[in-house]
């Protein structure tokens, strides 16, 4: 497995864990005091949002049969 970026737009997909960790600084620390259940659930929503744009990053720009077969050859 080999991990070729071709397209320069596909790093906006690691534009993605920064938005989590900022979405979890202002957001989600307000929800600590106040309510756990709340803030368990919007701190895997951002947790999620991060892993998202790092597997598509790693997904587009792989060259493998399994991952992507259509990804152009070097």
């Amino acid at each position: 497995m080999k991990l070729v970026v071709v397209n320069k737009w596909t790093y906006l997909y690691l534009l993605l864990p920064v938005v989590g960790v900022i979405k979890f600084l202002i957001y989600d620390i307000s929800l600590f005091t106040t309510n756990m259940a709340y803030f368990g659930y919007h701190l895997f929503i951002s947790i999620l949002i991060s892993v998202i744009g790092i597997c598509f990053f790693i997904k587009f720009n792989t060259r493998s049969h399994w991952m992507n077969p259509d990804h152009p050859k070097d």
